[in-house]
C-alpha cells in the first residue's frame, strides 16, 4: 500500500511538473492563414435612429459684396444686386438675412447707427436686392460706415429642427449663423 501511494504521489508530482513546463513555454510562430469562410446570412435590420439636423444643402450665401452708396453728401442713396435666387419660392417662404462689415465688426442689417438707417428691400419684381442708406432726420450726410454686405437665404425647409421646433436666425449672431450651417466667414 505504501507503495502504491509513493507511486500516486511520484505520478502526480511529475504531471504537475510537466503541466508548468509546458504552460510557461514562449508561444511559437503565427501559422498560414486558413481558407475564406462562406458568407453568413443577412441578419435582421436594426432600429432606426433619430434624424439629424438639416444640413445647408440649399443655403445660399453671397460673397462679400463691396458697398456701392453714393459718395455725395445726400439724405439718402441705395444701390441694388440682381441675383436669380431671389425667386417668390425663397422669399414667400424661406428667410433672407442681410450683414454688414465696416472692416471689423459685422452686424445684421436693419441697423441704426447715429443719424444714419441701413437696410434692404426684397422688391416684388424679383431676382434683386436692394440696400439702402437713409439718414434717419432726413439730414445731409456721407454714407460710409460699412465696407460691404452680404446676404444668406435660407429655405423653409432649413429653419426647423428635427424636434420640430423653428428657429430664429434672427436671434442669432452672424457667426452663429455660419457655424449653424458650417459656412465660412
Amino acid at each position: 500500500m505504501k507503495t502504491s501511494n509513493l507511486y500516486i504521489k511520484t505520478t502526480l508530482a511529475i504531471f504537475l511538473t510537466t503541466l508548468f513546463i509546458g504552460c510557461s513555454a514562449e508561444d511559437g510562430e503565427q501559422g498560414p492563414t486558413g481558407p475564406q469562410g462562406a458568407q453568413g446570412e443577412q441578419g435582421p435590420t436594426g432600429p432606426q435612429g433619430e434624424p439629424g439636423e438639416n444640413g445647408n444643402a440649399n443655403v445660399i450665401a453671397s460673397e462679400w459684396i463691396p458697398e456701392q452708396f453714393s459718395n455725395d453728401i445726400v439724405s439718402y442713396t441705395q444701390f441694388y444686386i440682381e441675383d436669380e435666387v431671389f425667386t417668390s419660392d425663397i422669399l414667400n417662404s424661406g428667410t433672407v438675412l442681410v450683414y454688414g462689415r465696416d472692416g471689423v465688426y459685422v452686424v445684421p442689417i436693419p441697423v441704426v447707427f447715429n443719424d444714419q438707417t441701413y437696410y434692404f428691400v426684397l422688391p416684388e419684381t424679383l431676382g434683386e436686392i436692394i440696400f439702402i442708406a437713409r439718414s434717419v432726420d432726413n439730414s445731409l450726410t456721407s454714407f460710409g460706415v460699412f465696407t460691404d454686405f452680404r446676404y444668406v437665404i435660407i429655405p423653409d425647409s432649413s429653419t426647423t429642427m428635427k424636434d420640430g421646433q423653428t428657429i430664429n436666425f434672427n436671434k442669432m449672431t452672424y457667426y452663429e449663423v455660419m457655424d449653424h450651417f458650417g459656412l465660412s466667414y
